[in-house]
């Protein structure tokens, strides 16, 4: 007998989003990573766009790149932790948020919008 597999669609208005919790971990769903191809890339850099509060993801195969953080895979979804990142920018998180990502056509960078966080008061880290 030749099984065959059965893949359930996804719903048409299934966007790509991502979970960004205290802890620093952001957290790709499985419609991101079936949209950007992130199962086949095994590191991430970050970026961030302090006027408009916008962290890019550029994705990557090679390790040796500098600022690349390691993608981690979990069932369907694929993760990097990055807390550094966070605390550099000022970024504070009490709770789990999730925001819809896409791709920016120019850069090839994943873009996370995420101009309603608010910034830590107080002392702003040193810059290097």
């Amino acid at each position: 007998m030749v099984f065959e597999r059965f893949v359930p669609p996804q719903s048409p208005g299934a966007r790509p989003k991502v979970t960004i919790r205290p802890s620093g971990l952001i957290s790709f769903d499985a419609t991101a990573v079936q949209e950007f191809g992130l199962g086949s890339m095994s590191h991430a850099i970050l970026f961030f766009d302090k006027t408009r509060k916008i962290v890019g993801v550029k994705t990557t195969k090679n390790s040796s790149e500098e600022g690349a953080f390691k993608l981690s895979r979990r069932r369907r979804s694929v993760s990097l932790k990055a807390p550094q990142f966070f605390e550099r920018y000022a970024l504070a998180f009490e709770e789990s948020q999730r925001f819809e990502v896409s791709r920016e056509e120019s850069s090839g960078m994943l873009i996370i919008n995420m101009k309603n966080i608010q910034r830590r008061r107080g002392r702003r880290p040193k810059k290097t």
